[in-house]
Parts: structure tokens; sequence; C-alpha cells
């Protein structure tokens, strides 16, 4: 290890300018694997569980894609400027090439393709025979038109066919519903549309981070160094790993993703945050006065080396803990942010060493003067830490207490209002079609059995329709039940289900001939569908809800029937319950890994517990509060514990090595040094860090704004921890150990 130090100084030294060009060689190459830039719109890649990815393959084998957008508008009544205006609509959306078919009250009515001969056909008596049918029949209700006649509603079957027929539908949507209505009201959804407009605030959040994260950057590096040579170096060693890290990442076919865009910022955040802490060592006057700035560069330089080199390791750990995600969206969060860790180290020492040994900064004064405005603070510290240690401790100790039921009272939630602003368009969308008509959410439960069109055990299965919607979470409950009972009632004494599995058949084939019958059974009659409409958003909501389904379905139905329950809103609600389980594995593998690093290199198990105590200490603290603030548990803010575990312990990781390699005598002297020469370097790292976790606040994607939020406060608090708490540990272990010697 010694011998590849002395090779990376003798590098940095004595062939400055050869490093400089290779760093600067790569990342201009790399510019070349961002021609093909590209925003991964697939939510469903991460789903790994077998049964369910089995569920899912069976059902597009039997019924096809599920995929379809609802359009819903207010209308005065079902009448003839009501019908004129949902023809021309239909009309319009057909003429666009990514959509398959459309449903509509117009299905009801004979097919006409000229506005003029839908005109004559619209008269009087077939508008009120059309009115009688929507009050005698109910198959129409809460789905092509509201309970209570005054709004209509469309359901766009997409062609999946079509290339990248999600985003260009979505799109094609958004010019022309807007130009269609006017200043009138409408609304969309569907779960297609939804994932679209997850990732369009996606692709706008990456350029706010990018431009949020070069600005902070240039901001705080001549805050801090008012040099413009240092100025620019700072901002090439930031920039460089995480151009580089991106550079592999497309050049390995990746594309940007809900989980991966955070990569960008956390990439300039954490290169800033070392080389702010780096550069720090250079410009202490102190140094400068009485050492020669060669003699200076080659004692920061193996000072430096092997605590950045941990913090590296730490903060690889946190994000590697990530890698066992069922999602390969998170995985390649974890591994690519890692990857920008170490391109980080190589690249910061590299780049900062060979170019300070070329120029010498020249801004001590400056430094002097922000050393004499410090004295307070480091006074104020030293004095609450040696008067006080037993206050200290004890306040810590019942602030954590505090924030222990909080902790453990988590509300796990992930719906719609955890992702959207208030007032945004897909919730209000989501809030009229969930009360005007059925769902917009479907669960879709498979059902198959041998004697499947027996009367018998349809009458169970309209049971299980009658005992679902008893369950407040749902709206309807559609199924070829659904389709007979409709039939007898429009054409026999009311709805009941025929004794003929003959007159059964016939009936299907009459829907059949309708497109409607391959919604709610298979093309061999073998498996029957029901399509439960709800209307909740909440992932762990719809994961219970489906688990309570199928056992009231196995309870109602024979023995002998399977029940399956799938649809992209289950399965992603899976997904969501799985990577928020993994997580927490996750963060205690976290803890288990970076304590283990704590004892190989302090070689003491009481500083390493301290300073596990310290790091962690913040991160429970940091989500009670979040919870106290309403803030739910989910994936999103489960993954800051883990990405903070890796991050915070960098200034533990400076303090206690400056600590434990002082050559003071005394335990006191040695925390008074390392307070005297640490407490700037610490706090200059801090606010760096919790600045850079600020800028996901200011997102208008609340999964980004909960993240940055709970990573700041994280921040925050392990400062105080780092110059206060850690310190007065170590003070008040020493004296009990003191004490017992006596």
């Amino acid at each position: 290890m010694k011998k590849l130090a002395e090779l990376a100084y003798y590098l940095v030294s004595q062939k400055p300018y050869a490093v400089i060009i290779v760093i600067f060689a790569a990342f201009f190459l790399s510019f070349g694997a961002f021609v093909h830039v590209e925003t991964d719109d697939d939510l469903e890649s991460g789903i790994t569980d077998p049964a369910v990815l089995q569920t899912i393959s069976r059902f597009k084998a039997e019924f096809g894609h599920e995929q379809q957008i609802l359009i819903a508008f207010p209308v005065e009544q079902i009448d003839r400027a009501a019908l004129l205006n949902l023809w021309q609509l239909a009309q319009k959306l057909r003429s666009l090439p990514q959509i398959q078919g459309i449903m509509s009250l117009l299905d009801v009515l004979q097919p006409i393709n000229s506005r003029e001969d839908f005109e004559v056909y619209l008269q009087d008596f077939r508008i009120e025979n059309l009115r009688e049918l929507l009050q005698k029949n109910s198959l129409f209700t809460n789905f092509l038109v509201s309970k209570d006649g005054r709004a209509l509603q469309l359901v766009i079957v997409p062609d999946l066919s079509f290339p990248d027929c999600q985003k260009q539908l979505y799109d094609a949507l958004n010019k022309l519903l807007p130009e269609y209505f006017g200043g009138r009201t409408y609304h969309v959804f569907g779960y297609m549309y939804f994932k679209e407009r997850f990732f369009e605030f996606i692709e706008r959040n990456n350029l706010m981070f990018i431009s949020l994260g070069f600005v902070l950057c240039s901001v705080l590096a001549w805050f801090f160094f008012p040099d413009i040579v240092v100025l620019v170096l700072i901002l090439c060693a930031v920039g460089i790993p995480a151009v580089l890290t991106f550079a592999i990442y497309f050049a390995n076919g990746n594309k940007i993703n809900l989980f991966t865009s955070p990569i960008i910022p956390f990439a300039l955040i954490i290169s800033l945050s070392e080389i702010i802490y780096l550069v720090s060592f250079f410009v202490r006057t102190h140094k400068h006065g009485i050492r020669p700035y060669e003699i200076l560069h080659r004692e920061n330089f193996f000072r430096l080396l092997r605590p950045c080199l941990i913090n590296s390791l730490t903060t690889l750990i946190g994000f590697l803990s990530l890698s066992y995600s069922p999602s390969p969206n998170i995985r390649l969060f974890s591994i690519y942010t890692s990857l920008a860790c170490f391109l980080s180290y190589f690249v910061t020492f590299g780049l900062i060493f060979s170019v300070l040994k070329l120029y010498q900064p020249k801004f001590s004064r400056k430094i002097q003067k922000n050393r004499r405005s410090g004295e307070g603070i480091r006074r104020f510290l030293r004095n609450t830490i040696f008067r006080h240690t037993g206050t200290v401790l004890i306040v810590s100790t019942l602030v954590a207490l505090m924030a222990l039921p909080f902790v453990f009272s988590a509300q796990t939630r992930n719906s719609l209002e955890d992702s959207f602003a208030t007032g945004d368009p897909i919730l209000s969308s989501w809030e009229y079609i969930k009360t005007s008509f059925s769902g917009p959410y479907q669960l879709l439960v498979m059902i198959s059995q041998p004697q499947l069109l027996a009367k018998d055990f349809l009458e169970k299965v309209d049971v299980l329709h009658s005992e679902l919607l008893q369950l407040p979470e749902v709206n309807r409950v559609f199924s070829l039940v659904s389709l007979l009972k409709s039939f007898t009632e429009s054409f026999s004494s009311g709805p009941e289900i025929p004794e003929s599995e003959q007159l059964i058949f016939s009936i299907l084939e009459f829907f059949d001939a309708r497109g409607i019958a391959e919604m709610v059974i298979s093309t061999n009659s073998d498996i029957l569908l029901l399509r439960v409409g709800i209307n909740i958003s909440d992932d762990f909501a719809i994961y219970d809800l489906g688990q309570r389904i199928l056992v009231q379905a196995r309870a109602v139905l024979p023995p002998s029937a399977r029940v399956e329950i799938t649809g992209e809103v289950y399965s992603h609600a899976v997904l969501q319950k799985n990577i928020l389980e993994n997580i927490s594995g996750s963060f205690a593998a976290a803890i288990l890994m970076i304590s283990l690093v704590f004892l190989l290199v302090f070689r003491s198990f009481s500083l390493s517990f301290i300073a596990l105590l310290v790091n962690f200490y913040p991160i429970f603290f940091a989500y009670a509060v979040a919870f106290l603030a309403g803030i739910p548990l989910n994936p999103s803010t489960a993954i800051a514990g883990c990405v903070m575990s890796g991050l915070i312990v960098d200034d533990t990781l400076h303090t206690i090595t400056f600590f434990h390699d002082s050559r003071q005598r005394t335990i006191q002297r040695k925390l008074l040094y390392t307070m005297q020469q640490m407490t700037w370097p610490v706090i200059y790292s801090s606010v760096l860090l919790g600045l850079g976790n600020a800028i996901f606040v200011f997102s208008d994607f609340k999964p980004f704004a909960y993240f940055g939020a709970i990573g700041a406060l994280i921040v925050v608090i392990g400062v105080i921890g780092d110059l206060i708490v850690l310190p007065g540990c170590i003070l008040a272990y020493d004296r009990m150990v003191r004490a017992k010697r006596r």
C-alpha cells in the first residue's frame, strides 16, 4: 500500500502535466457516449417475483394488454349537443395513429362516419331511447356515463405496436385535447398516461438539478477559495467524474430513469465535498508561513490519501447496500453512484495535486480573516463540550428517546398525492374520474375452473361481486356476470344468470360481435376476468386490498377454482412493497459494513461504537422529524437513509482519524487540537453536503423533494453530532476509564 501511495505521489509531483492530459483526454473522449441519451419509461422492469411475472404473462397471453387511457368531461345532460361533441372528439381521436380503438357511449348507437349523417340519425326519439336504456341498464353506468348523467367518458385503447407508443400518444393527446376543449374542463388519466407524466417530471428535474448543481459548485467554490485558477480547478474536478460516470452508463446501453437521474447531483456534490475539504489544507496560513510549499504539498497528499480513501469506501458501502434491490433501476443507481465515488477519488487526487504542484494559491489574507472570525465558534464548542459534557450527553439521549416513537410509528404510503403537488392536473383528473366513474385504477382477477360457464359456478361469482362491492375501496366490478345480467335485464323479466350454457354462449356471441366479451373471458372460454375498479392510489393499500380480494375469492368460490390477481397497478404495488422491504435490509447491511470499516480503521471498539452512534443517530432523528411532519415512509424516502449512511460518515472519519493520529499526550489535548484543526473543514464539508441535498427540495416532484429534505436534515443533525456529541462522547469515555483506574 505504501509503495502504491509513493507511486501515486511520484506521478502527481514529477509528471503533473501527463496526469492532467490523461484526465482531460478521458473527459473529452467520453462525450461520444452522450450521442444517444434516452429516458427509460418502463416502471415494470423491476418486477422479479416469479409468481407475479407468471401471472402477468398468462394474462397477456389470454387477454392481450390492459393499457387504456380515460378521457372524462362534464356535460349538462345526455342530449343532442353532448352526443355531437362526443362524436366529434371520438373522430379526432381515431385520426391518431397511436390509437387502436375507442369505447364510448356512441357504441350503443349506430356507427356513422359522416357528421352530416350522424346529425340526421340523432332524432329525438333515438336520444330518448338512449336515456331510457341508460336508466334501465346499469352496464354503462359509472363506466361510459356517470350515474347522474352529467359526465361522459371515453376509453382509449392504444396501439402498442406503434413505435414509442406511450410517449407519442401522450404528446399527441396533450396537443389535441387542449385545442379541442379550449377553456372547457376535461380530465385525462390512465396508468399509461400517468407513467409518461411521471417521466416528464424526471426529464425536467434532471435539467434543473444539473443547472443548480453547477451553480452551487461555482458559488461555494468561489466563496471558500476566491482564486480564479482554484475555481476552474474545482469545477473541473467536480464535473469530470460525473461526466465519466454517465459516459460509462450510456455506453452500456442504459437509459435515464426515476432512480438513476439523481446520480448527476450526487456525483457533483460528493466530488465537491471532498475537494473543498482537500483544498482547505492548502490554505491554512500557519502552514504556509512556517513550511515550504513543496513540503506542504507532500505532507497533505499523504495525510489525506488514507482518510479520503476510507471515506470513499464508506460512501461506496452506503450506495452498494442498495445493489441487492429487486429493482434493476435501483441497482443501476447503486452501482453507478458508487462508480462516481470511485472516479471522484482518483480524479480528485490526480487533478488537484497535479495542478497544485504547478500552481500555488495566494489568498492567505482572506483565510486569516476567516480563522479570526471562526474563533468564537471554536471557543463556544470548547466550553460546551468540556464544561457541560454530562449535559450534552443527557440531552442527546433524551432527544433520541423522544424520537424513537415517531420512527416506529411511521406511516407507509406511496400514493399519487405523494408524487405530485397539490393542484397538479393529474390529481384533479384522478379525483374527478374516481368520483364520477369506476376506477380509475383496476385490479384484474383471473378465475379458471373446469365448469366455468355452469350456472351454479357463475352464481358464486355473482356472490363474489356483491362481497367485493361492499369493500369501501371498490367502485365497480365488471365481469361475464355483468354482461349476462345486463342482457337478461334488457330482453327478459329481470337481471339473472341463464339456466342453459347454450344460452350463455349465445349471449357471449352477442357481446363478442361488439368487442366486449374479450374484456371478461378468454378466447378459449377457460378463464374469467373480473375487472375491479378501485378508488385508492396508495401502492401499499393496493397490495393489501389485492390480498383481501384473493382471500374473499377463495372463500366464496369452490376449491377447484384457481384465483390469481394481476394488472399493472397491482404488479407495481408488489414492486414498491418489495423495494421497501429490501431497502430495510440494505440499511441494516450498511450499518454492519460501516461498523466493520470503523473497527478495521480505528482498531478500537470504543471509538468504533462512538462513531457508529454519532452517525446513525442523525438518520433516525431525521426520519422522526420527517414522519412527524407528515412525510410517509416509501421507497423514495427510505432510500435516503441508505445513501446518507455512507455520506455523513466522511466528516466523522476525518475527525476521528485526525484525533487518532494526533501525537498530543492526553485525550483532552488531542480533542482541543482536533477541534482547532477540524472545525471549519467539517463545517465547510457539511454545508456543501447539506446544500447538495437541499437542491432536491426545490423539485416539484415530491419524491425528490422528500429525499432532499430528509437528506439535508440528516446532514444538519450530523454536523452537530460531529462537533459536539462526538467529542463529548470521547471525553466522557476517557473520564470513565480514568475513574475506573483510580
